[in-house]
């Protein structure tokens, strides 16, 4: 669940940095973001769930058998991967703060920078095709919530969470809870 954590807090953290939210994405088949996955059905875990309602955005599948974005996003994450250490190594880093500020300034430039026998950089790339395909950010914040499944209420109406005990309602005693 934790890896689950990190991955959904990636997804809803990147979109007001480019201040816009994709219409539709293709994510990895992780077994922490999908439950179930069929040739017909894509159920996704809970949380995921709600960022796709609160974004107002679709999650798509991979491609079965031969994924043909996914060699172009390994070489830009490479890529970003052996400028961004390289840059970070020159400094030491006291807070988080500071070293995601430091990020921030660093993708800035890379995204900046032109391709290599090109005239035009990654931001002006996606200002042009991206950003025009796009819907604008909901009004608010996603915050991420925990869910967890109770077969039966207890007789005591407490339920354990995370090492502590939450009362429920009175009528919930001994019902079953629908899976």
């Amino acid at each position: 669940m934790k890896n689950f954590f990190v991955l959904s807090k990636a997804v809803y953290m990147r979109y007001p940095s480019i201040d816009a939210v994709a219409k539709h994405f293709v994510q990895d088949n992780l077994k922490t973001a999908v439950t179930k996955h069929t040739k017909d059905n894509l159920v996704l875990q809970s949380t995921f769930s709600d960022l796709e309602d609160f974004y107002d955005t679709i999650v798509l599948p991979p491609p079965a058998r031969k994924p043909k974005g996914k060699p172009t996003v390994e070489n830009h994450v490479r890529y970003l991967e052996t400028h961004l250490i390289e840059k970070l190594k020159e400094k030491i880093y006291t807070s988080f703060e500071d070293l995601n500020a430091d990020i921030k300034k660093i993708v800035a430039v890379l995204n900046a920078r032109p391709f290599q026998n090109q005239a035009f950089s990654r931001q002006e790339m996606f200002i042009k095709y991206d950003k025009p395909c796009m819907k604008p950010l909901p009004g608010g914040e996603y915050t991420t919530c925990d869910y967890k499944a109770v077969l039966k209420v207890p007789n005591n109406y407490h339920i354990d969470y995370d090492g502590h005990y939450y009362s429920c309602i009175v009528y919930l005693l001994r019902k079953t809870s629908n899976p």
